[in-house]
């Protein structure tokens, strides 16, 4: 399962519903500030190591490094 991103403005703005959707779903979100990873957003209990984040996030954007690493 691939782990969601979104911007810090648009967390912000949608806090609430942000955090309820997490713990509706039980899939973590990762924010970014300054395009890059800053904090993940989980429920409680949920045990997603940091390598997990950093593998789904890598898997997320493939594409992305492929093309910078050009």
């Amino acid at each position: 399962m691939a782990t969601l991103t979104m911007g810090l403005a648009e967390a912000k703005t949608n806090f609430s519903r942000l955090t309820a959707e997490v713990n509706r779903t039980g899939r973590p979100v990762t924010v970014l500030k300054n395009n890059k990873p800053w904090v993940v957003i989980q429920p409680v209990g949920a045990e997603a190591s940091t390598l997990d984040v950093a593998v789904d996030f890598m898997d997320e954007y493939s594409d992305v490094f492929e093309e910078l690493a050009k």
